[in-house]
């Protein structure tokens, strides 16, 4: 182990992309919170696609110095992928890097097999969810796994950002299952301070547009609550892959749903909303959820994942089943149609995210395993 008494700790942060999301977001905001006199943070990003948005300019402002990598990229390809390896070699190797942090799956393939061939001593990787099913073709789902489970031999510790995640990866032996451990999702909760709303009923979702994301179910939601709640205005917040599709099911449906775009401004676009809805047949944690429980509205979300450790069914939102749109319409329709409910459980889901969602605790755990890392590997 490097001798880092008297110095700054370096860590190297790797992802794939600093795309408009939940797990970039996450980054950025544990990157903030870090004690910049205990650490020195480099942090190392793919480009993100032009219908993804991005987080540059919010990682610019931050203390960190800032390498964009635009061989770094999601999709799969032999010579960029090298050419990216080659990157980020080189920079832990000019850099005295302490740890390696890699999130997302490319960045975290790559970035562990350079810490380990760069020679650095600690090698971490976060999961904030399962791409390994749900995301890619049988084939690339296959592909991945193998390479996680070659990148896991070098890996010192696995982050997962939910129990409910962590036990599904161990599933998969992608390494020893006490080289585990749960760190949870922080946000800043303050920024998504419930205002009063208007008279006005808003039902949404803010989500990249992944298959396994099923915002298919939001579209035909929305279609068949119109018939009984025209004026309820149904917003979808995002892009991505299947953003042609999902419009074109919205058209054939008779266009109830509205369109946004990426959303920049998460905050304004979830206050504004009466009932947030997930419909995702696996999620790691859910941000979106904690935002809109901070933001004070009743969420709906599906049983699945990370998710049970965020909403307390009937207490701070409603849990229903995975793939289940007549449980979905159900739900959202009861919460339509009684505002002492809908209340109700928007109010606790406040109170619950000011006690368990703050940045801080995030924070705080990931300097206590950075420290233990650095001391004991």
């Amino acid at each position: 182990m490097r001798e880092t008494t008297g110095r700054k700790i370096s860590v190297l942060i790797a992802i794939t992309r600093l795309a408009v999301g939940g797990a970039p977001q996450s980054v950025l905001t544990s990157i903030a919170g870090l004690d910049a006199e205990r650490y020195r943070i480099v942090l190392v990003s793919g480009h993100p696609g032009a219908d993804e948005g991005n987080l540059i300019a919010e990682a610019q402002n931050l203390n960190v110095t800032l390498h964009l990598v635009p061989a770094l990229q999601r999709a799969p390809h032999p010579f960029r992928d090298l050419r990216a390896l080659w990157h980020l070699w080189r920079l832990m190797r000019g850099e005295q890097i302490d740890i390696v942090h890699t999130h997302l799956s490319k960045a975290g393939i790559l970035g562990r097999l350079a810490a380990w061939l760069a020679g650095v001593p600690v090698i971490v990787h976060t999961f904030h969810g399962d791409v390994l099913e749900g995301y890619f073709s049988a084939l690339k789902s296959w592909a991945f796994t193998m390479a996680e489970r070659l990148v896991g031999r070098v890996t010192h510790r696995f982050v997962c950002v939910s129990e409910g995640l962590q036990k599904r990866l161990v599933g998969y032996k992608l390494g020893p299952s006490d080289a585990f451990c749960v760190i949870s999702n922080g946000i800043v909760v303050d920024d998504f301070e419930s205002v009063d709303r208007e008279k006005k009923y808003r039902v949404g979702t803010l989500a990249m547009f992944y298959p396994v994301k099923r915002l298919d179910l939001f579209v035909q939601m929305a279609h068949r609550l119109h018939a009984c709640h025209p004026k309820v205005q149904y917003d979808i917040a995002g892009d991505g892959m299947e953003a042609d599709a999902l419009r074109r099911l919205s058209t054939s449906h008779g266009e109830p749903v509205n369109f946004l775009g990426i959303c920049r401004d998460r905050s304004e676009f979830l206050k504004s909303l009466d009932v947030f809805v997930l419909c995702s047949d696996f999620e790691g944690a859910g941000m979106s959820l904690m935002e809109a429980m901070a933001a004070g509205v009743a969420v709906v979300a599906t049983r699945v994942g990370g998710v049970p450790e965020i909403v307390q069914d009937g207490e701070t939102g409603v849990l229903i089943p995975p793939d289940n749109l007549d449980a979905l319409c159900e739900a959202v329709r009861d919460l339509l149609g009684n505002d002492e409910q809908r209340h109700r459980l928007g109010n606790a889901a406040r109170q619950y995210a000011q006690a368990h969602f703050s940045h801080t605790n995030m924070v705080a755990e990931l300097d206590v395993m950075y420290r233990d890392l650095v001391e004991h590997v």
